[in-house]
């Protein structure tokens, strides 16, 4: 269960972070379940903890591409000394864990209670039967991420999301026990259907009145239902409510507005539970014809796929970094992401329902290759049963997926499963569609020659099957296959971030953004751009991860996103790019060169074209720019006269300022301009918060700049920088986006790239003043001061 900040809070239900004061070591140790074993010489921590970040890089590493060279083949452990405070001496004790990297075996207090193989899933274990009420008690992990081979992305290892003690009556809600649906949604009114799963701990049965009550942001009760079950002994009932919320404020991408379910339970006019669900009223429909609606209003997902790590924190979660990517996403325009390929965080979630994000939920990327082969036929149904469950009262997510990429498509074996996996989704949520995203890469040999007719008889049989056809790179095929079905609905699941492919992926461009895929067919949903951010993993040496999207793992925008920009967003904007084939772009295997734009930069400092006729882009939806250059107007162009919205110019390089002007109706309604540097003189430190939350949790993002004289970042400068800081704080990661590098991220230097890096700042527990400060050699230091409160 995730507690959201809200107006409603738990008053009999305990939930306690569990986060704090572990222990760790790597390295298998037989006798670590045990209470009395000798732990002193362990490193004390805080979780989430990924300890793969912390290594150093090996090039030799087996399988290092996939999971970005950092060392991961191991067997750690955490153990967690605990007692129990009074008022929770009788109750109900579980222990949740979000996510655990990878094989996680639990005890308590020696007791063996179980293992989670999947690393992505959360999942708890009852500690009743085994604490000492009156004592210590010492829960361990054992966590072995050993097996291979490994995802084909950045997983991390350990205990790299949150962990809670959950201290209840024996009669309570049961685990993701609360289903919330609104079959009925209207200006006026809506009709929410609350389902509640009670559980009853005694051997008696119980007589119990369930209470729902739904609570809009201002924390005032709009609507109010309850009922009655009999709950066996031992056995979970069941109790339904219907209630009308009058002219609801409705969930959508632009005003994503939220209520809460307040549910207690109550046996004999007592209250032993209470519960709290996030609720967001909307109407969700999909029609053959017109497409995607979100409350009557056709909508176009804007959206891009996204991996779970996060830069230099590596897998350990941290929401305050996580909601700065995504502020990122939103500024562009996105209005939707796909969790690439596995279930992320509840926590994820909550940001995506309050920032208003339409989300593909997915549960597996391959079904029978990669470490998860061995698992599948055992654990699958478990896996996606703990996605659907937990997730499916959010209003951020429309779709489920069951599998992405996966081997052997059109086969009799992959049909059966996929229908077996769809109908469970069926099952559990029959409000929301199921997609799969498939790929011509894993189609069999003869047909990636084969004819086109062919391919949509191939294709034919795997969309009977879903209720989305979900399409990684098949822009080219999109009318083709909507011919042969005609009430099929198509989403890019994966799309290319500038041009779309040629014939198949391997076979070139097309001089064509995907977008315009969308927005020509009705039938087309929607996009999402592989990938939103860079990510660690799926890579060659020397780079370690994935450098083609359109934010790199600081954080940073690219000049490609802005064309993105361009095609999303409905804010006036222009932003000029430099076309330059000197640019460093990292490493990029000839397989991953299908995905890279051309090399562009943001600035105006080009030494080495002095004289020289250089090309440059404007990235707008206005209706026209103007260029200017220095004082001059250069020329002004109509984006009607540019129908693939790349407005091209070239001029004779000079150092001095370049304008773009944007246009609607004849007036100026924004402007970009770009100013050549200097020589490197200084350093200028930008953090986006400068008051933190003094809870040990909280974030600054503090991006270093290099700079001359006037303040204007100096694009090539690669000076070696130090961080110090002052205060009860910790450096947490340094980066410079920069995949090639070798430089640790857990460190207190960094080199620039591209002039620039940042700097990550957690908050201590105690209130107090940080000062970070920058040095390096031959430049003016800088600092900047955080205030945790």
């Amino acid at each position: 269960m995730t507690v959201v900040a809200s107006k409603v809070s738990l008053q009999h239900r305990r939930v306690i972070p569990f986060d704090t004061d572990w222990l760790f070591t790597k390295g298998n140790y037989a006798g670590a379940k045990n209470p009395g074993f000798d732990d002193s010489r362990w490193r004390r921590l805080d979780v989430p903890h990924d300890w793969s970040i912390e290594e150093a890089f090996d090039p030799e590493m087996e399988h290092g591409g996939s999971h970005a060279y950092l060392p991961r083949w191991t067997v750690a452990w955490y153990r967690k000394k605990f007692t129990l405070d009074e008022a929770d001496q009788a109750r109900r004790i579980v222990i949740e864990f979000d996510g655990v990297h990878n094989n996680s075996e639990v005890w308590i207090n020696g007791h063996y209670l179980g293992s989670r193989p999947y690393g992505y899933v959360p999942f708890q274990y009852d500690l009743t039967p085994y604490l000492h009420r009156d004592g210590e008690n010492v829960l361990s992990v054992k966590v072995d991420n050993t097996v291979m081979p490994p995802d084909r992305w950045y997983s991390g290892s350990g205990i790299y999301r949150h962990v809670r003690l959950l201290s209840t009556d024996p009669v309570q809600v049961a685990q993701w026990g609360t289903y919330i649906t609104t079959p009925q949604v209207s200006e006026a009114s809506a009709k929410v259907v609350i389902r509640t799963n009670v559980r009853n701990g005694y051997a008696e049965a119980k007589a119990c009145t369930v209470t729902t009550e739904i609570v809009d942001a201002d924390g005032a009760v709009v609507g109010r239902g309850e009922s009655k079950a009999v709950v066996p002994g031992g056995e979970t009932a069941e109790s339904a409510q219907e209630i009308r919320v009058e002219t609801p404020k409705r969930w959508s991408p632009e005003q994503p507005s939220l209520y809460h379910a307040y549910t207690t339970v109550a046996v004999d006019g007592q209250v032993t539970d209470d519960y709290i669900t996030p609720l967001g009223i909307r109407e969700i429909r999909f029609d053959s014809r017109e497409g995607f609606f979100v409350n009557g209003v056709g909508t176009k997902l804007k959206g891009v796929c996204i991996h779970h790590d996060l830069g230099c924190l590596g897998a350990a979660y941290n929401d305050r970094a996580m909601e700065r990517r995504l502020a990122v996403l939103k500024e562009m325009g996105c209005n939707a992401v796909r969790f690439a390929h596995n279930p992320m965080t509840a926590e994820l979630l909550d940001l995506c329902d309050r920032m208003g994000f339409l989300v593909v939920d997915e549960a597996f990327d391959k079904w029978k290759s990669l470490y998860y082969a061995e698992l599948f036929d055992e654990w699958w149904q478990a896996d996606l049963e703990a996605m659907l469950l937990r997730d499916r009262n959010h209003p951020s997510i429309f779709l489920w997926s069951v599998g992405n990429e996966v081997e052997q498509q059109g086969q009799d074996s992959m049909l059966e499963m996929l229908d077996l996996l769809v109908k469970h989704c069926h099952t559990v949520d029959p409000t929301r569609p199921v997609t799969c995203a498939l790929e011509p890469h894993n189609w069999p040999m003869s047909l990636r020659s084969g004819t086109v007719e062919e391919k949509v008889a191939h294709t034919r049989k795997l969309a009977e099957r879903v209720d989305i056809l979900g399409l990684n790179y098949q822009e080219q095929w999109y009318e083709q296959y909507r011919e042969a079905m005609p009430d099929t609905l198509i989403l890019g699941t994966e799309t290319f971030p500038f041009y779309r492919g040629k014939g198949s992926r391997v076979k070139g461009y097309e001089p064509v953004n995907p977008w315009f895929d969308v927005v020509k067919h009705d039938y087309v949903i929607g996009q999402f751009v592989w990938a939103g951010i860079d990510y660690l993993g799926e890579s060659a040496y020397p780079s370690k991860g994935w450098s083609s999207g359109l934010i790199d793992t600081c954080g940073f925008r690219k000049p490609v996103s802005y064309l993105q920009e361009s095609l999303w967003s409905e804010e006036p904007m222009v932003q000029i790019a430099v076309f330059d084939d000197t640019l460093e772009q990292g490493h990029t295997p000839q397989w991953t060169k299908h995905w890279m734009s051309p090399p562009m930069a943001s600035h105006w400092t080009f030494p080495h074209y002095e004289g020289r006729l250089l090309r440059l882009v404007t990235f707008t939806n206005c209706e026209s720019v103007e260029l200017v250059v220095g004082d001059e107007s250069y020329e002004e162009k109509r984006l009607a006269d540019h129908p693939d919205r790349l407005m091209v110019w070239h001029l004779p390089y000079a150092p001095g300022r370049v304008k773009a002007v944007g246009r609607i109706g004849g007036r100026i309604v924004c402007t970009h301009e770009l100013v050549t540097a200097g020589e490197a003189r200084q350093l200028t430190l930008q953090a986006d918060r400068t008051r933190l939350a003094a809870d040990g949790i909280d974030l600054a993002h503090v991006e270093v700049i290099v700079t001359d004289e006037q303040g204007v970042p100096v694009p090539g400068a690669k000076h070696a920088i130090s961080f110090s800081l002052e205060g009860e704080g910790t450096i947490l990661g340094v980066d410079n986006g920069d995949l090639n590098s070798d430089e640790p991220y857990k460190a207190n230097a960094r080199s620039a790239y591209h002039g620039r890096c940042l700097v990550v700042v957690q908050a201590g527990k105690q209130a107090g003043t940080l000062r970070l400060t920058a040095s390096a050699e031959g430049l003016e230091a800088a600092a900047v001061t955080i205030v945790c409160e």
